[in-house]
Formats: structure tokens, sequence, C-alpha cells
């Protein structure tokens, strides 16, 4: 059965092109004002909505909210518009919607956000059910935390975490022990990843995180805040607006918690980069170590071949001239046995030497293994 679209766009022109483009992948459902569709969506249920936002009437950051005060309030919605400032997003955020994509596009991406949206609503679902008792869970510690405790705590332990992914779930911990649903963004050398206490973080909050963190600043939308630093951006998605005294608190505490966060990041990319120079040094120095090796044992092979040359050659000659020397037939063959051995024992230590040569190969060999893990 094909996932059904809701498109509510006051241009025909738009919702022939939309049709043309998703009619072989949805089942497109078109109407033409806010009005029609929230009164559609109250009798029937879609996969996913898209929603223009300049329209007569109701606009559509008017009609996302509305519908989010239905029933089916967690049905996605994309926002297609040709307005792409940060202020227009912000707006769809605050609205509710999911995504939000700008004129002109092409049928991939658009099919690719749909798409993806109705993944992330199967997800969510999912987790929703699987999470029921760990929520309860949950609850009861936060009865029994102080909220200065839990920052106090946090920062104790993010000096224990090795990984961003560790210090995630302790920024995430403590967060849901203060009652609150969180996303956040965090980073080393650039290299930044997005978390969630409810494991899903969906486009339009990735997007925002980004642009918030860049800000460096405190951001407040509502119940929903940017706490941001360098190398952190946590989004509190159900800040206490109610309690002025204790929104003010929540303030405090997370700007605390977050300046946390980024000093135990700061603390593992200076390891981390003065690891990366350690290894450069040992890698230097492991590769002119083995340059010079090499070049010992051309010197060395050269010497003892040298060496047994000049032997041979003393073996002829001394074997060409024995008859002169008056030397008895056992005189001879004793003096040959004697040079004989001592040419073995050449060879025994040049083989000994290269015995070592690969003792040394094999080091380097680890080290370079060493560096590289």
């Amino acid at each position: 059965m094909q996932s059904s679209v809701l498109v509510i766009d006051d241009d025909d022109v738009n919702h022939d092109i939309i049709v043309s483009m998703l009619g072989q992948h949805y089942r497109i459902i078109s109407v033409h004002s806010g009005q029609q569709g929230l009164e559609l969506l109250e009798k029937e249920k879609f996969d996913a909505v898209l929603l223009d936002v300049v329209m007569p009437e109701l606009n559509g950051y008017e009609v996302c909210e509305q519908l989010r005060a239905q029933q089916n309030s967690h049905t996605p919605v994309l926002f297609v518009s040709a307005k792409n400032s940060t202020e227009d997003i912000l707006q769809g955020f605050r609205a509710g919607g999911d995504d939000y994509i700008t004129k002109p596009f092409d049928a991939d991406e658009l099919k690719f956000r749909i798409d993806r949206l109705m993944t992330l609503k199967d997800e969510i679902a999912s987790l929703k059910e699987s999470c029921l008792n760990a929520e309860e869970v949950t609850l009861t510690a936060i009865t029994s935390c102080n909220e200065l405790g839990v920052a106090l705590e946090f920062i104790e332990k993010s000096y224990q975490c090795k990984t961003m992914a560790s210090l995630a779930n302790e920024l995430i911990v403590s967060s849901k022990q203060l009652g609150l649903d969180v996303s956040t963004q965090i980073g080393i050398l650039d290299n930044f990843k997005n978390y969630s206490s409810s494991e899903i973080v969906n486009p339009l909050e990735a997007e925002l995180l980004t642009r918030a963190r860049n800000s460096k600043t405190v951001i407040n939308i509502d119940k929903r805040s940017f706490f941001n630093s360098e190398r952190c951006s946590l989004l509190v998605k159900n800040m206490p607006c109610e309690d002025l005294e204790k929104y003010g608190r929540f303030n405090d505490i997370l700007a605390l918690i977050v300046r946390g966060a980024d000093a135990r990041l700061s603390s593992l990319e200076t390891n981390i980069k003065v690891m990366q120079n350690r290894n450069r040094g040992i890698k230097e120095l492991s590769e002119i170590a083995q340059k010079d090796l090499t070049n010992i044992e051309h010197t060395h092979k050269a010497y003892t071949q040298s060496i047994q040359d000049f032997i041979e050659d003393l073996l002829f000659e001394i074997e060409e001239a024995s008859a002169g020397f008056g030397l008895s037939q056992q005189q001879e063959s004793d003096l040959q046995a004697l040079l004989s051995k001592s040419r073995e024992r050449l060879l025994e230590v040049n083989e000994h030497t290269e015995d070592m040569s690969a003792v040394f190969s094999d080091f380097f060999y680890k080290l370079d293994t060493l560096v590289e893990d």
C-alpha cells in the first residue's frame, strides 16, 4: 500500500509539480488552503504533510501550530518554501516542523526528505514504546536530585570520559535528571556528531544545532533553548517557562554544564594533538633509524665480503707457497685446517649479524604498527 502525502499549497502549479515528481511513489492528496488541510487532517491520517509557508488566511506556520494541537500531532511536516533565512527556518522549528526544504528542489531530494521523515516517525514510535519503563525509572530518580548537584556531578564525571560518545551520554543523563528532553551536538578537531535523549535527531534540529553552536551564545525560543560553546551545543526542548525562578536556575545550570563539556572536549582535543605529534616524532625517528641500519648493513656486508676474499686469496697463496716452507705433510694439513676453521668462524659471525638485522627489522615493523594504531 502506498504511503499517503497531503500537499497544502494555494498554488495549482506547485501541486502539479509535486504530483509529477512524487505521484508514482505516493498517494498524493492536494488541498489549496490551510483550513482545508486542517479539516482533512482531523478526518484522515497521512504519512507526511508538505506545507507551503506563504498562503492567505492561515500561513504555513499557523497551520503547523494548529496541526500539532490535534490528536494526530505527530504527522511529519516538511515545510516547502522559497524563504531560506535562518529566521525562516527557526520559525518553522518553533511551529513544530520536522524539516524545511527551499525552492527550487529536484524530485530525488524531495523524495529523500519525505522518506527520511517517515522513517524517523516509525523509529520514534518504536522508541517511545520501548522506553516507557525506562522513563518511569528516570522520573523517580529526577525527584531525588539536587539541580546544582547534577551539574557538579556531570563536571566530575566528564573528566572520566575518554570519548565524545561517553561525554554525550553523561550530558544526556544529567539532562534527564533535571527532567529535560535534549539534543546535543559536540565535536573534536572539527568532527561533530549529534546525540539525543530520544535517540533521534531530526534534520531540522541538526541544522539549528550547527547554526546555534557557531553563535556561541544562549538562544531562548519559548520552551526551547540553545546553550552553546565552541565545541558543544545543547538544545533543551522543554524549558520550565511557567516557573520563572526555576527557568532562571536552569539557564545558569545548563550554561555551566555546557562550559564543563566544552572544557573536557578541549582537554580531549589537546591530548589527541599531543599523541599525534608524538606519533609523528616516533615515525620520523623510526624512518631515520631504518635508513641508518640499512647503511650499516650494506657497509658490514661489503666489509665481510672483503675479509672473505682476503682469506680465500690467503689460502690459495699459502697453498701455492707451502712447498717452499719446508713443512711436513702433517704441518701443511694443520695449517690448512686452522685457516679453514678461521673462515668458518667468520661466516658464523656474519650469520649472527644477519639474524640481528632481522630482529631490528621486526622491531621497526612493530613500532610502525603501534604508531598507526
